[in-house]
């Protein structure tokens, strides 16, 4: 938990006598095994995500979780023992927790604690990316940057079953061969700095789809590689401040990004008959319905909650989640980064 947001050192690690009030019909408390980070973890704790500002006194980061049922609520359609992975609007970075059925799923069986924990919020922000706004169908040529990443490689997994044709984009020759395992795709390693001819050929454009969580420079450069009625879907920009974050500088660092972000043309848009979508997943956390709707999707649609698996690429004990949360930071993990509680199960 943090009291004061500014940086990943703030995070303390602290014991709080637990006195939960009586569950709801349609709730559960969770014994926590692992709790997977996701990049909105580290802009939180930076104080760089909004809702986490909404805040008051302490602040408990995290978003998403798996462990063991405790308690059930009478409604929940969980029992006591029963293996869960959960989604929550921050919260997760406990050892116990309250939450909505709506927002609980079984774990697949014979998953680990650290492979639950690690494909709810991808599987979600792959989802809602390129189905409900980038409106992705069998045929549709999709883009995929950081495609070696959480979301990324759901979303890969997502193409694939939907039958869409999609090239994936990583950030480094040691990632490449991490996104050709998951699906039959062309994959192009992105280069330093900014686009180049090379890298833009070597994409084979147009697209139908693009699914942009870098921002920056690689932001206009998608938005180009569109065909008309082709949609962008952006929805970070680890590029544009991920490095900007850290360090005695961050303030003017972040500044400058922000005076250099991309600017937007309606008439452009107009001309060229193309769409740009932005999302933040937490912000829709009050859309029970939307969300719950495309977990449902998910599991009918896809094979993300089996029998593909999802890629742990490292984990962390809890008592090292804020050195969980740097190599996050540092853009060089491959698939999750998962912090495991106690004596739940390793890779």
């Amino acid at each position: 938990m943090s009291r004061r947001l500014g940086s990943i050192g703030s995070l303390e690690l602290a014991e709080v006598a637990w006195r939960p009030e009586p569950l709801r019909d349609e709730e559960v408390l969770v014994s926590v095994k692992a709790i997977g980070l996701n990049y909105a973890d580290i802009f939180s704790v930076l104080g760089l995500y909004a809702a986490a500002n909404e805040v008051e006194g302490w602040f408990v980061p995290g978003l998403e979780f798996s462990g063991v049922v405790e308690m059930a609520g009478a409604a929940s359609g969980f029992t006591p023992g029963d293996r869960v992975m959960g989604f929550t609007r921050f919260g997760a970075f406990v050892d116990r927790i309250v939450q909505r059925a709506t927002y609980v799923r079984a774990c697949p069986d014979g998953w680990t604690d650290a492979e639950a924990a690690s494909v709810l919020v991808q599987g979600l922000t792959a989802w809602h990316g390129l189905v409900s706004l980038g409106d992705a169908k069998p045929g549709s040529r999709v883009l995929v940057h950081s495609a070696a990443g959480g979301v990324g490689l759901s979303a890969l997994t997502i193409c694939a079953d939907l039958g869409c044709e999609a090239v994936a984009v990583v950030g480094s020759e040691a990632k490449r061969d991490v996104a050709a395992a998951r699906a039959p795709f062309a994959v192009v390693v992105r280069p330093s700095g900014r686009p180049t001819k090379a890298y833009l050929d070597a994409l084979g454009g147009p697209f139908d789809v693009v699914l942009d969580s870098l921002g920056g420079p690689w932001f206009q450069a998608a938005l180009d590689l569109l065909n008309p009625m082709g949609r962008l879907v952006h929805f970070g920009a680890t590029s544009a401040y991920g490095s900007a974050t850290d360090g005695p500088l961050k303030w003017p660092n972040l500044a400058l990004a922000y005076l250099k972000r991309p600017r937007l043309d309606p008439g452009e848009l107009t001309s060229t008959n193309r769409a740009v979508f932005g999302f933040n997943l937490i912000w829709l956390t009050h859309r029970t319905d939307l969300l719950s709707k495309a977990l449902d999707d998910i599991a009918a649609r896809t094979s993300l909650f089996g029998p593909t698996r999802p890629h742990v690429g490292r984990t962390f004990s809890f008592d090292e989640l804020p050195d969980a949360l740097r190599f996050l930071q540092s853009g060089t993990s491959t698939g999750k980064v998962v912090v495991l509680i106690g004596n739940s199960s390793r890779l």
